[in-house]
This record gives structure tokens, C-alpha cells and sequence, in this order.
């Protein structure tokens, strides 16, 4: 009897070990997987670039309930397959972490794109015109005209003039936002209407452009400040235009490839973020959405910050939430509204505009820090990262250090000194990839206004990454577009297309650092790399499958690298063409 379970138990146990091995898995980076189920989705034949410590590598991919189950080999994932498993086979392509876009303003450009004249393809002045008299014509109910995407660049140093838009109509007012939000081009009947004459001050961090020669106002309003004093002027966004306007842009961040966002000006219209929070819970976003409310410096912004707290513990939907707050220390170069450490080349005597007193922005920040909250903040010139980095470093003393992920967004200039610190900090650099070009701003903008060892010292990239910096990707959408290949080209080459390099050399970085700069680092960024950010068993399956792979290619064809599908949680959103059909079993 003995002998004959002896025997037994020899026969059973290679067959025990089949059956157990099949259902364990093995994981490409190094670690060992539960048991599972079989899987939803398996995605099989692949080039998948898991973005780990070790740059690791896989061929396939199980996802279960929109998680992911198995990262190895196609040996291996064929347990996880069963008779409704969808298995995508990528015949051989290129996958990755689909993308994390940590600074741009996707619902304003959206509905601004869906609901006002859109100026962004347009080149030239008299385009803009043509634009904006038949938008005015094609709609001679509304009250008043508005529209975006008109380039500041496209004209002097007093910007637009009103006479232009008079000469389409003179009867009401007409409001157009520049492509980069930081002024409004508007005609006559606005000034008159919100009582803008040539004896009205500037606002507190705003400038009302003025004729040089009569000193009247020009037409131009620039800055938030300014700008505030038109937009009652004009009818206001609903619910529902907000609402078409997410889904609308968040195909277009799906077929680019980004699942995950960071809208880095979120109004308190409550239409603005009703919108968002009712899609989400509606199951009908395909974007991961995180947020900072934006506050004003010249509005009660006590009353702001507390309401902001409040309404952030209200909206716990994984797919959107709000815990970080918006601020705006300094403005932009092209507006002479960046704030500098040494004045404007072409002004001995001045510095730029600084938005927030020392004391309000302290106080300001360190009731946000306090709460728990995230702090995200415009920089643009050395005297706004100088000024910004003095008073987190002040609020970590007074509320003590904490994994707080505080971030500063574009950093155009900074002292080496100051990077040191943001590192030491544990401050993020959203950087804007696609500005570290030489165009028309470098020669009009950056030479005359800067000086040329200033103007060839911007967008310190590479010094960020050495100072242990989490560098994430941020286009600033309006300002540019959220073109993640192409950041990654900007970022290694700090060029455009066959363009000229934006000095320094010195500066370029690798194509692993990019690419963890469009992953896991815009997910720490968001406290959401423990999610997303990288192909790893545990975290959402978030993937991205490119045309080619990065890691083969020229650097110099990396601008031209399509998407050919989009996973957000499992589920495809995006897919080019209809190749990649499920295969058979």
C-alpha cells in the first residue's frame, strides 16, 4: 500500500507543477505574481519599454479589470489566456507607459477651439481678420465677439491694435486671447464699455498697452488683471459647452497617446468643474484628470485657498481630483511681464512685474502646505524662481518637511544655485520641451531683451536631471501643442525639426531621461506613481504602442513616430487603423 502511494504521488507531481507554474507567471522585472484569473486583455508580440530603474524590457502583457496582471515573456503570458481573453498581437511594435501631460489647459482650449473664433492655425494678422469678420457675421445675435490663438509675436512692442478689430465692428465689444493666455486683444467698444480711458492706471500685475505717441489705450490688455476687467463683456461657458468640450479634447489627448492630465488653471466656475466631475463619475472620461485651482493674488485669496480645500474633498473620483493650487509669481518675456534679477536690456531700470507681495504669497503658501495640499507655480524669469524657492524653502521650515511634490512650471530661467535648491527641496520642474527652440521669440524677444549670455542660458534641462529634479513634459497647451514626440526631440536636442540648437549643448539629455520625464515622472509629479507611469504588475495598464521604436531609430526621426494605439486602464482608446483586430487563440 505504501508503496503503491509511492508510487502515485511520483506520477501526480510533474503535473502539479504544470498546473501551478501555469497559473503563477513569472514577472520581466524580477518579481514573482500571484495567481490570477485569466486575463481580459492580453497584448502579445510586443517591444514593451517598461520605464524601471533598469530600463527593463518585456514581449507581453495580461490585464485584468483594467489592471495589469503580467509583464514577461510570450511563453509565459500564455497563462493568462483563456477563451475570452482578447489577445492584440502588436507584430512586433514599440510599447510604453502611455503619456502624462503635467501642465496645460485642456478644457479652456477646448471650448475656447469649439465656441469662440479660433485663430491658432492662422499665421498672419490679415488672417486673423478675415477670421474674426466672418465669425462676427455668422453670428450677429450674440452680444459680444470673442476668440483665442492670436500670436503676441506677430506684432510690436505695443502688441494689436484696436483700430483693427473696429474695423469689423464697432457695435459691440470683441475680446481675443492670445495664444499663450497671457493678453487680450480688444476693439474700441470694449475699452469704452468696461470705461478704460488714457487716464486709467494699470492694474496690479497687469499692463494696459498704450499708443506711444498720444498715450491712449491700444487695444491690448495684458496680463490676468487686465484681462479681468473685459471678461464680463462677454456670454460665459455652460455646463453643457464645457462638457462637449472635454470629450472633444480627450480624444485628441488619446490619440496622442496621453491618458493622464494635468489642468494647471482650474476655474471655480462651478459650470468649469461640475463638468469634469460629472463626466467622471458618468464613466465617460478616457483621461486621468488632476488639477490646480487657480488663485488670484489681486481676489480675497484666503477666502479662495479655503474654498479651494473644501471643494478638493469633494471629488475623490480616481479620474479627476484637485489637490494642488495654481499660482502666477511672474508672467512671460514676449509681454516684458517676466520677473528678472537684472533689468531688461533695453530698460536699465526695469525688472519685470511681480504678481504676489512676499508676505501675501508666504501666508498663501503655507496654508496650502499646511492643509496637505500641492503648490504649482508659473516661472518664468531667475527673479520669480529666485523669489518662489526663498518662500517654499521658508514654509518647509515653518510646517516642517514633508513629501509635499511642490512644482514649478516652465522655469525659462533660473541661477545654478537655485536649481541646487529645488533638488535639495524635492520641487518638481514641469518644463516645456517644445520652447527650447531657436525661433522668432529667441531673436525678437530673447537677444534684444535678455542680452545674449542670458538669452544663451535658458531652459537648464540637463542641470535639472543632475540635481535629482523630477523633470516632467508640460507643452502649456494653448501656448504650444501637447506633441509628446516632439518634446522628446526638443528635450535631446533642444532643436526643431533640422533647426538651429538653442545653446547651450551642454543641456540636451538622453532619450531614457525624456521618456521617464512623459511617464512615471509626470506620474510622481501627481502623486500617481504608485498608478501609472510605468508597464509593471499592480498598476493601471496604461499603454501607449508607437510606430516605431525610439531606442532604433534616428534621433532626427523621432518627430515622425505615430501612435497606433492607446490604452487607458485596460481599455482601448484610441486605434489608428483597424489592424490590430483580436487574433485567434
Amino acid at each position: 500500500m505504501n508503496k503503491n502511494y509511492s508510487l502515485l504521488w511520483l506520477v501526480l507531481l510533474p503535473a502539479i507543477f504544470v498546473v501551478t507554474g501555469c497559473a503563477m507567471g513569472t514577472n520581466a522585472v524580477g518579481s514573482s505574481e500571484k495567481a490570477v484569473d485569466t486575463a481580459d486583455t492580453a497584448l502579445v508580440n510586443g517591444q514593451f519599454y517598461i520605464v524601471d530603474e533598469e530600463n527593463s524590457w518585456a514581449e507581453a502583457v495580461a490585464i485584468k479589470d483594467g489592471i495589469i496582471v503580467h509583464v514577461g515573456s510570450m511563453k509565459d503570458v500564455d497563462s493568462y489566456i483563456g477563451e475570452n481573453t482578447e489577445v492584440i498581437d502588436l507584430e512586433g511594435k514599440f510599447a510604453m507607459p502611455s503619456f502624462v501631460e503635467s501642465h496645460l489647459h485642456p478644457l479652456s482650449t477646448a471650448y475656447d477651439r469649439m465656441f469662440k473664433v479660433a485663430l491658432h492655425e492662422l499665421s498672419t494678422p490679415e488672417e486673423y481678420v478675415v477670421a474674426i469678420k466672418e465669425f462676427a457675421e455668422a453670428n450677429p445675435d450674440k452680444k459680444g465677439i470673442m476668440g483665442a490663438g492670436f500670436s503676441r509675436t506677430l506684432f510690436d512692442a505695443v502688441g494689436p491694435r484696436k483700430e483693427l478689430l473696429d474695423a469689423i465692428d464697432s457695435t459691440r465689444p470683441i475680446g481675443i486671447v492670445s495664444s499663450d493666455i497671457h493678453s487680450m486683444w480688444v476693439n474700441s467698444k470694449a475699452l469704452e464699455m468696461i470705461g478704460i480711458t488714457k487716464d486709467t492706471p494699470d492694474p496690479k500685475g497687469g499692463v494696459i498697452a498704450r499708443d506711444p505717441v498720444t498715450g491712449e489705450p491700444s487695444g491690448l490688455l495684458q496680463e490676468d488683471s487686465a484681462m479681468q476687467l473685459a471678461w464680463g463683456l462677454f456670454p460665459q461657458a455652460s455646463k453643457d459647452d464645457y462638457k462637449t468640450s472635454l470629450l472633444w479634447v480627450q480624444k485628441w489627448m488619446n490619440r496622442i497617446g496621453i491618458t493622464t492630465m494635468h489642468d494647471a488653471w482650474t476655474e471655480f466656475d462651478p459650470n468649469f468643474y461640475q463638468a469634469y466631475d460629472e463626466l467622471a463619475k458618468e464613466g465617460k472620461l478616457t483621461v486621468r484628470v488632476r488639477g490646480s485651482w487657480f488663485v488670484d493674488p489681486n481676489a480675497n485669496y484666503i477666502e479662495e485657498i479655503e474654498y479651494g480645500i473644501e471643494l478638493s474633498e469633494k471629488f475623490n473620483h480616481p479620474h479627476f481630483q484637485v489637490h494642488s493650487f495654481k499660482f502666477l509669481t511672474d508672467n512671460i518675456l514676449e509681454e516684458e511681464t517676466a520677473l528678472l534679477l537684472e533689468p531688461y536690456t533695453h530698460r536699465p531700470d526695469f525688472y519685470g512685474i511681480k504678481n504676489w507681495d512676499d508676505e501675501d504669497m508666504v501666508k498663501a503658501f503655507a496654508m496650502i502646505d499646511k492643509a496637505g495640499q500641492q503648490i504649482h507655480v508659473h516661472v518664468i524669469g531667475d527673479g520669480a524662481a529666485k523669489t518662489t524657492m526663498d518662500i517654499l524653502e521658508q514654509i518647509q521650515k515653518t510646517n516642517g518637511k514633508r513629501d509635499s511634490r511642490h512644482s514649478m512650471a516652465h522655469i525659462q530661467m533660473i541661477r545654478p544655485e537655485d536649481v541646487v535648491r529645488m533638488g535639495e527641496s524635492g520641487v518638481s520642474a514641469h518644463m516645456s520641451q517644445t520652447w527650447m527652440v531657436v525661433n522668432e521669440d529667441y531673436e525678437s524677444v530673447y537677444l534684444p531683451y535678455l542680452g545674449e549670455n542670458r538669452a544663451n542660458n535658458t531652459y537648464p534641462q540637463k542641470s535639472m536631471f543632475d540635481a535629482g529634479i523630477n523633470v516632467t513634459v508640460a507643452s502649456d497647451l494653448p501656448t504650444s501643442e501637447p506633441d509628446v514626440m516632439s518634446a522628446i526631440y526638443s528635450g535631446i536636442t533642444r532643436s526643431s525639426l533640422g533647426g538651429e540648437q538653442l545653446p547651450p549643448a551642454s543641456e540636451c539629455v538622453s532619450l531614457e531621461q525624456m521618456l521617464k520625464a512623459a511617464t512615471i515622472n509626470g506620474a510622481y509629479g501627481n502623486f500617481l506613481d504608485d498608478e501609472v507611469g510605468s508597464i509593471e504588475v499592480g498598476k493601471k495598464a496604461d499603454i501607449v504602442v508607437l510606430s516605431e521604436n525610439l531606442f532604433e531609430i534616428d534621433t532626427e526621426e523621432i518627430p515622425d513616430v505615430g501612435i497606433e494605439m492607446t490604452f487607458f486602464e485596460g481599455k482601448r482608446v484610441y486605434s489608428k487603423s483597424g489592424t490590430y483586430l483580436p487574433a485567434i487563440n
